[in-house]
């Protein structure tokens, strides 16, 4: 029975993975309904990196938030200019004169004004300065979304291609497993192995596909969370495009510093963050200007005309007029004294805040070279126990197959083997997303470029 069971999931496993038409789960009951997908629309069934970012951008809500804020401050930036433009107005009445409506006498008049401002201490200039600099935080904020955008994709884009291989790797094991049990079936035919041998090498074929099942869970979990990095509904039908060869080679561009402190010295430069930082205390610097500028004298200038008719018959006349008005404050009841304390408070606050974004730079940049060193020489470590792994168990196989060793140490080679290649799978997936991790410290993940708000 044992045999024959094996023999029947050797042909289900013909393919290589639930993407590949293996069912899901590959053993017990259906879940085909868990497991289906749905086409999306103008989106590619398989993705590159690049091109997820992209679709990322598009659809995920992510971005809204930022989006919406820079367009706030933008607004707020226009309206700061509005002082130093001219303003007109045109006024038109009509009035019933009389004791008596019905025999009242109609006045009509209508006139123009324009006013201008002349001078208020550089108060408008301050509030200009201000607003421009909420708005570039604004616009730097934005960047850094997009580049957490990104990243996220990017590890959701890596964390599918590693599960992807996980169920891949665990089909190999099972289908390595099953041709032990042929073999060894074969030896019994020709009396020079016992059943007991048979029953010892199915465990590590029930172990495996238990392995099967789990990864193809994992598998499908991972896809559903790079869908929804998408911004795609959980079910979408969006895969990353899996390229082994690409997955030798480093993801980091030339240009990227490898040493601390050049890293830092270029996460310093252009981390948006940071940047949106020294933008908001620049424009609290300001707003402590305007505040104290409260109280300082406004003149403007005006002119304009009016035109009236004060009954029937009487032809119109019009008058002009020009002047200045000078507002000089005496006495605020302390608005003055209690604004600029308010604003020099905000300073201080953002302040506060970029040279804590300064020190979360540093620190992003050290954990994360620290990270990628790590897994780089993991990397390194994991070929070298893959390789001696393979090794060992081809000749194993060998020594087995001449009656010199045990089935109890071919199988814990093959086990050996298999702990490899996952350690291998995992060392180079780890290796990518550390890569990715190291770039977005560095505020380098991603282009702005076409993504502005």
């Amino acid at each position: 029975m044992h045999l024959l069971w094996s023999i029947v999931a050797a042909s289900v496993i013909g393919g290589s993975g639930a993407a590949a038409g293996v069912p899901f789960p590959a053993f017990g009951a259906s879940g085909a309904a868990a497991a289906t997908t749905t086409p999306v629309p103008g989106v590619p069934s398989r993705l590159g990196l690049p091109e997820a970012i992209k679709v990322a951008a598009a659809f995920s809500p992510v971005l809204s938030t930022a989006r919406a804020a820079y367009n706030v401050a933008s607004g707020e930036t226009d309206l700061s200019v509005s002082p130093l433009r001219p303003a007109a107005a045109l006024s038109g009445t009509y009035q019933a004169q009389g004791g008596d409506f019905s025999g009242s006498v109609p006045a009509r008049q209508t006139g123009v004004n324009i006013s201008q401002l002349l001078f208020d201490g550089g108060r408008t200039i301050a509030q200009i300065r201000a607003a421009r600099g909420t708005e570039s935080a604004a616009a730097q904020s934005y960047r850094r979304a997009l580049q957490t955008l990104a990243y996220g994709v990017a590890q959701a884009y890596y964390g599918a291609l590693e599960a992807h291989s996980q169920t891949q790797l665990q089909l190999q094991i099972l289908r390595q497993s099953l041709t032990q049990e042929r073999l060894i079936s074969a030896q019994i035919r020709a009396g020079t192995a016992a059943r007991i041998d048979l029953e010892t090498a199915q465990i590590p074929s029930a172990q495996a596909r238990v392995a099967v099942v789990r990864a193809q869970g994992t598998e499908l979990a991972a896809d559903a969370a790079f869908a929804n990095a998408l911004g795609l509904r959980a079910d979408s039908g969006v895969l990353p495009v899996e390229n082994e060869t690409e997955l030798e080679a480093s993801s980091l561009p030339p240009r990227v510093p490898l040493n601390y402190a050049q890293a830092v010295k270029e996460a310093l430069r252009r981390r948006p963050d940071l940047l949106a930082a020294e933008d908001a205390y620049r424009s609290a610097t300001e707003g402590v200007r305007v505040a104290a500028l409260t109280a300082t004298p406004v003149l403007t200038s005006s002119f304009g005309g009016t035109y009236s008719s004060f009954a029937p018959g009487i032809p119109w006349q019009n008058s002009r007029f020009a002047g200045a008005s000078l507002v000089i404050p005496i006495v605020d009841q302390g608005t003055t004294k209690a604004q600029t304390a308010i604003a020099d408070g905000k300073r201080e606050q953002a302040k506060a805040a970029m040279k804590q974004v300064h020190l979360i730079v540093e620190s992003d940049v050290r954990q994360a070279l620290v990270q990628l060193v790590a897994t780089r020489a993991a990397l390194g470590q994991t070929r070298d126990e893959l390789k001696k792994a393979r090794d060992v168990l081809t000749a194993t196989q060998r020594q087995y197959r001449a009656g010199q060793t045990t089935l109890p140490l071919l199988l814990n080679a093959q086990t050996q083997l298999a702990g490899a290649e996952t350690d291998h799978l995992q060392a180079l997936y780890g290796l990518r997303q550390a890569e990715q991790t190291y770039l977005y410290a560095l505020g380098d993940n991603v282009s702005s470029g076409g993504t502005s708000p």
